[in-house]
């Protein structure tokens, strides 16, 4: 005689897995946040599925944002990374720099290895010294494995919401879908190009100054253009994550960094930022948003240029979209070096390249042709083709 399941038992059974499903997201929550604040971090992802996701990640950021791909510039992104890949140690990935096709001056780490700085923070930067310490803050996100602990975090609240849902459902609904629980590849792109932590950033802060400073570079750069980066963002509220001037943190974090970046570089030589050698490898770079058809150029100071000669040469009247002396960051009493470069936006004659990324469904594409017909076989019952 077979055993016929109740529909009593059934919903019993149902508010089982719901409670079950609860319990997890609030232990998920419980225990990556206790270990998170013991300074070590839970996560449920093996480091081999952290370099799979960060692969997917990867085409994804590619097709949805773009790259700038220029050879040249691309090249010596990379050659950066690297330098500070191999005197810091990190964890053991293989490493790689994009440049993100977007305006804003942003740069964010996925995970598994994969760092990406956007050309607008490349044209907000002055010197090699300062995209080395936007390049060890995110590697440092990535060594400490901060996108898989906050996924976890994430993951956590996600189940947790899903039993509460379900409990408020009627029980025994074979419609509810359970299987949606994990986080998709679209969310995992959301949670890394959102601020991290306060803990995650501290954390990140202090081990990528520790990085640029055993790569030869002076930290103290780095602080400074945290500085300056914050003072223009409290007018606009958006920047480069986790130093928004909203967060009430955030002065207190950049003195903290200004402290260890003090002492760090009393420990070492002084080192030449390579100002100079930096700007010019902007040249051609895109300024802004491409339909404005602008980009940076780069000028050699002569006797007797100054910051109002050069607002008149380069810029056009009542033209407001920037300034020689923000782009370069000079103050008005700031002597100027004849010979120094100086960062200059110019109009853009050049043909429209646009960033490297796949067709959208809505863009024109060519339609492939038809396959040719099959060959019968004496399985087949695909009959001949008729002329």
């Amino acid at each position: 005689m077979g055993y016929r399941q109740t529909s009593s038992s059934s919903s019993l059974q149902g508010a089982s897995i719901i409670v079950m499903i609860a319990l997890l997201g609030v232990g998920l929550l419980g225990l990556s946040q206790s270990v998170g604040a013991a300074g070590g971090g839970f996560t449920l992802m093996s480091e081999t599925s952290e370099i799979e996701t960060g692969r997917k990640l990867d085409e994804e950021i590619g097709e949805k944002l773009g790259f700038y791909t220029e050879p040249k510039l691309q090249a010596y992104v990379t050659e950066v990374g690297q330098r500070l890949v191999r005197a810091g140690s990190p964890r053991s990935f293989a490493y790689s720099f994009k440049i993100v096709d977007m305006p804003e001056a942003n740069a964010f780490a996925s995970m598994g290895g994969f760092v990406y700085i956007t050309r607008g923070m490349l044209a907000e930067l002055n010197s090699e010294a300062e995209l080395a310490g936007v390049l060890a803050h995110e590697i440092a996100h990535i060594s400490h494995r901060h996108v898989p602990k906050q996924m976890t975090r994430a993951f956590g609240y996600q189940m947790l919401g899903l039993g509460a849902m379900a409990l408020g459902a009627t029980l025994g609904n074979a419609d509810n879908n359970l299987g949606k629980a994990p986080l998709g590849i679209s969310a995992a792109l959301m949670t890394i190009l959102r601020s991290y932590s306060q803990e995650a950033e501290l954390e990140a802060d202090e081990s990528g100054l520790l990085i640029m400073s055993q790569a030869g570079y002076d930290p103290r750069y780095l602080i400074t253009f945290l500085r300056s980066l914050r003072a223009r963002e409290r007018l606009t509220g958006t920047g480069y994550h986790g130093m928004l001037a909203t967060h009430p943190e955030t002065a207190e974090r950049i003195a903290k960094a200004d402290i260890l970046a003090q002492l760090l570089a009393a420990e070492q030589a002084p080192s030449d930022p390579k100002e100079d050698d930096y700007k010019a490898r902007l040249e051609g770079l895109p300024y802004g948003d491409r339909r404005e058809r602008l980009r940076l150029d780069v000028y050699r100071l002569q006797p007797g240029d100054t910051l109002a000669s050069l607002r008149q040469q380069f810029l056009a009247e009542g033209e407001r979209r920037w300034d020689v002396a923000r782009l370069n960051r000079l103050r008005n009493d700031d002597a100027l070096r004849p010979g120094m470069f100086l960062k200059v936006v110019v109009a853009d004659n050049r043909p429209l390249a646009l960033p490297q990324r796949r067709l959208e469904v809505s863009e024109e594409r060519p339609v492939p042709l038809p396959p040719p017909p099959p060959v019968p076989t004496r399985r087949s019952r695909v009959p001949w083709p008729r002329n």
